[in-house]
């Protein structure tokens, strides 16, 4: 029995579950030696002990193969897809799982057949083997400042299937999250360049984590939801799955965690796995790969479930998949038409596909002749298309049922139809339903059921994946409602003598331009994001009416986009408002559409195009808006709110008061009025905890206010989006502006104690936009609680706070520095012990200031010359060896790069001195006295590389003529 090694607590849950799962765990020796020569991924042994039990069919006979056959699958995939570029190799080993390798292969009697031989048992998973093991040598080197990344493998029958990144805690005991294992896989992608990696990918860490398949791109990584899974089955799962009685397993058991069970057994299951790898991998047209969701997952079994039903009269089953707008519906119709292709009781029935657009084109006929109409192709396929699928629409199908009597009466016939043709077609739907008593029917669809169709409640809704669910999985931004109130009238400034005048109306033309506009600027432009915002309007008159009025006003840059608008141009891409008059028009945009105007009314199918624009994630959007102009009715305005219509923004405004109050916690009893006691509270303080190891007793409170500030500033932007206008005198009494006041205090407050905690470098892009928009909107208050912003060398010294800030100044210069381990491992036990022995605030700040002398001492000795004080010949010299060498990485190799820079920088000197007019005898003299030299402290290959440069380096370095 193998006996698990030490590992941190992610991992040794991962493995826990997995082995539950049914995986066996492989020690380290054992899968060396399953190995082959070639260091490559696959363990040709364990593959070899499953094409030793193998039979192929051939003349009614089941043979085994022999070895030349084995050799033959070896080499298929070996020197296929394992030695192939990234993608490439990704894509073959993925056709290999799935088809098989063909191999020719010799009977006892002399013939010779070709048999296809499987590399996966598809139809018992569990006959399959099953690995798990530890892939040290693919985890990242040990840094105290990143957390550690453990990397498992996962084989099935000895191929690499299954690549796991774990993320611990790092040197300070912070837990990383499943980010860091998502960039670190990114960069050994590009480090390993032409290398293969496994076609699933999961990044764990103690909250969860995420999965993706192989070449996705880091925004792709996605999260798993257990349909119907609750937090009491999770711990009841727990509970009851038995465990394997080994070594590893029973070691690795006792640190279950609830919260990896409903990815890893979603996911990492080995029937899940395989549904996974066969049917739910697709790559689109723009050549990215991509993987079911959970929801598009769930959605395509249900449907399939459905239609393997016929009751007692023949007729097939019926029902609803209804997804989030966004959410992924037109991938959920490919995986569904797949998997009916593939499933062997549903394979020989044809698929119909009823759309309102057609996304094909006609099929061209023979030579010479005239495409084939969409009538006679649907006439072909109701004929003699068993097996097929076709799309076709509603009118086309009509047709077809007009012209036949009877209709189709075969139980063979499997309709996708969009969803929203029941509410806007209902009397062509019962024509359907009546000529077609037995066909399978599925609505696919966005949003809830229309309750207004009496069809609609003789289907079950067989699957729904709500907006609230889509959003906590983050696969949608929210979106929030409102309606947006006029701009009030400007007052100008009257001359002396005269009376106030008030700025007449807006024309009819452009009613609300100037109040868009306006709303448009706080909205983006003060946020710093890169987003754009659409316009709807009612008829193109009214788009060139808008776009003349804000080609005149000159804010806001703006284009109009639809039919008679031309071509997409550089214009419209660029634009930050699009105005547009038909949403079934506008383009399927990028994900920075986050705000759109309707001052139109929309039906049902225009809401949920401008949804599934609007729910698209994007680095730069938490939320995204649907304002209401005033006179236009809300499409929900007669019915009752549900979950898949957008949130209200007085949602948002209600939970503010439980934000404020959690960022408020982190405050001292004072609060807000002491600026410097709220940085002695969350500031950095150094002390040693039970274990012996230094640890800073405020970092958890730091990181919560680094966290709570950022979530804060992004529901106070989506709640102050209805307030009046700046120009508002009473509005310094509301409670958003005194939200307004915290947020700016806070805001100052995390960058304060994150320079002294040299915490910096921890700050994204969104910390620093609501950095920029709270100070930008800050309201104006006298307080003495302010004094922080004037100079502060009146304050008492306090040597705690300087020793506590200085400690982590030295801590961090541990954490990022390339000294030698030997100087790391003094400084560190130096940085312990003056912790652990007791010492007065001044004391042990003098000992620290003590420690940074040395090691700024010790850095200079081993640096270059900074680059500001360095002449011209020496950045060309330390220029050619960083491109050669690489960059030193510890004082060994800084050494080296000292050395050889004098060295060429005199005899560059020398060279120059000696040949004045003469620069090839230069470069001759040059490579004479460097050439022994060089060859003493590098390499050949170094050393030719460095004599190959010398020309250039005395092109670079050549004196100016006088």
């Amino acid at each position: 029995m193998s006996r698990a090694p030490v590992r941190g607590l992610v991992t040794r849950s991962t493995l826990g579950w997995l082995q539950r799962l049914g995986w066996h765990y492989l020690a380290p020796n054992r899968r060396c030696s399953l190995r082959g020569d070639d260091g490559s991924m696959l363990l040709d042994g364990r593959l070899r002990q499953y094409l030793q039990q193998l039979r192929f069919e051939a003349h009614g006979e089941k043979w085994p193969l022999d070895a030349d056959g084995i050799a033959q699958v070896l080499a298929a995939v070996t020197q296929g897809p394992l030695r192939r570029g990234s993608q490439a190799g990704n894509d073959a080993l993925l056709v290999a799982l799935r088809n098989g390798v063909c191999v020719a292969q010799r009977l006892p009697d002399g013939r010779t057949v070709r048999a296809t031989v499987p590399l996966v048992d598809w139809a018992e998973p569990l006959n399959n083997q099953w690995d798990i093991a530890s892939a040290r040598d693919e985890g990242q080197p040990l840094l105290d400042a990143a957390p550690r990344i453990d990397v498992l493998m996962g084989y099935v029958n000895g191929l690499p299937l299954l690549r796991l990144l774990c993320v611990e805690r790092d040197g300070q005991a912070r837990w990383g999250r499943d980010a860091a294992a998502i960039a670190l896989h990114g960069r050994q992608v590009r480090a390993r360049g032409n290398a293969c990696s496994p076609p699933l990918l999961l990044a764990l860490d103690r909250r969860g984590g995420r999965y993706a398949c192989s070449g996705a791109p880091a925004g792709g990584w996605v999260r798993w939801r257990e349909h119907g899974w609750t937090a009491e089955a999770v711990q009841q799962l727990r509970d009851t799955v038995p465990m394997p009685r080994t070594g590893a397993a029973e070691a690795n058991g006792r640190w279950l965690r609830a919260v990896h069970a409903p990815l890893l057994a979603g996911v990492a299951a080995p029937a899940r796995v395989l549904a996974l790898l066969r049917g739910f991998m697709h790559t689109g047209a723009d050549g990215q790969p991509r993987i079911a969701r959970a929801a598009q997952f769930f959605a395509v079994q249900a449907g399939l479930a459905q239609l393997r039903r016929i009751d007692a009269q023949g007729c097939r089953g019926r029902g609803h998949l209804r997804l989030a707008a966004g959410a992924g519906m037109a991938l959920t119709w490919h995986w569904l038409v797949q998997q009916v292709q593939r499933d062997p009781w549903l394979r020989h029935c044809r698929v119909l596909r009823v759309q309102q657009h057609p996304a094909v084109a006609p099929q061209p006929g023979r030579r010479g002749e005239l495409p084939v109409s969409p009538g006679r192709r649907l006439a072909a396929f109701m004929a003699d298309g068993r097996g097929c699928t076709l799309q076709t629409t509603p009118g086309t199908l009509q047709a077809w049922l007009r012209r036949r009597d009877a209709g189709h009466d075969g139980d063979d016939l499997i309709l996708l139809v969009d969803a929203h043709l029941q509410a806007s077609q209902p009397a062509w739907v019962e024509r359907a339903r009546e000529r077609l008593p037995r066909a399978g029917w599925l609505w696919l669809g966005n949003g809830p059921l229309p309750e207004a169709v009496p069809s609609v409640a003789s289907e079950p809704l067989l699957f729904a994946c709500s907006n609230a669910d889509a959003i906590a999985d983050g696969l949608l931004a929210p979106v929030y409602h409102h309606a947006l109130q006029p701009t009030p009238p400007r007052r100008q400034k009257a001359k002396r003598g005269a009376t106030l005048l008030v700025e007449p109306a807006a024309p009819p033309s452009g009613r609300w331009a100037s109040t868009i506009a306006q709303h448009l600027r706080d909205t983006l432009q003060h946020t710093e994001r890169n987003l754009r915002a659409v316009l709807l309007v009612h008829d193109a008159e009214t788009m060139r009416r808008y776009q003349r009025a804000f080609a005149k006003d000159g804010a806001i840059h703006s284009a109009m986009i639809g039919p008679g608008c031309g071509r997409a141009s550089a214009a419209q891409q660029q634009a930050q408002l699009l105005i547009a008059s038909d949403p079934h028009a506008l383009p399927y945009l990028d994900a920075r559409l986050a705000l759109v105007y309707l001052d139109t009314a929309v039906d049902s199918a225009g809401l949920a195009r401008v949804l599934a624009l609007l729910n698209r994630p994007h680095p730069h959007k938490h939320c995204a808006w649907l304002v209401h102009l005033p006179g236009v009715p809300a499409p929900w305005q007669h019915g009752e709110a549900d979950a898949w219509a957008p949130l209200p923004l007085q949602q948002v405004q209600a939970g503010l008061s439980r934000q404020h109050r959690r960022l408020r916690a982190l405050l001292p009893p004072t609060g807000s009025a002491d600026f410097h006691a709220c940085r002695a509270h969350v500031g950095p303080r150094w002390g040693v905890d039970a274990h012996g190891q230094e640890r800073d007793l405020h970092r958890l409170r730091r990181r919560c206010l680094h966290q709570r500030v950022t979530g804060f500033g992004q529901q106070l932007q989506a709640a102050m989006l209805a307030l009046p206008g700046e120009g508002s005198g009473a509005e310094l009494d509301t409670p958003q502006q005194r939200y307004r006041y915290d947020l700016h205090f806070c805001s100052l407050l995390r960058d304060a104690v994150a320079a002294e905690a040299c915490e910096a470098h921890l700050s994204a892009d969104e910390d620093v936009r609501i950095r920029h928009w709270a100070r930008e909107r800050a309201p104006e208050v006298r307080d003495a609680g302010w004094d922080y912003i004037g100079a502060v060398d009146t304050l008492p010294a306090n040597p705690r706070h300087e020793a506590d800030a200085l400690h982590s100044l030295l801590r961090h210069q541990l954490e990022t520095s390339t000294i030698g381990a030997a100087a790391r491992l003094q400084l560190q036990r130096q940085l312990r012990g003056l912790l652990a022995t007791p010492r007065t605030p001044a004391e042990r700040l003098q000992c620290l200031q003590a420690l940074q002398a040395l090691q700024v001492l010790r850095l200079r000795a081993l640096e270059l010359p900074a680059a500001g004080s360095a002449t011209r010949v020496q950045l060309a010299c330390r220029g050619v060896l960083v491109r050669i060498l690489g960059a030193p990485k510890n004082t060994a190799q800084r050494q080296l790069h000292h050395a050889v820079a004098e060295q060429l920088l005199s005899a560059i000197g020398a060279a120059h001195a000696a040949q004045p007019r003469a620069p090839h005898l230069a470069l001759a003299d040059l490579q004479r006295r460097l050439a022994p030299a060089l060859a003493a402290v590098l390499s050949p290959a170094h050393c030719e590389a460095v004599l190959a440069q010398l020309p250039t380096l005395l092109a670079d370095t050549a004196p100016a003529p006088t």
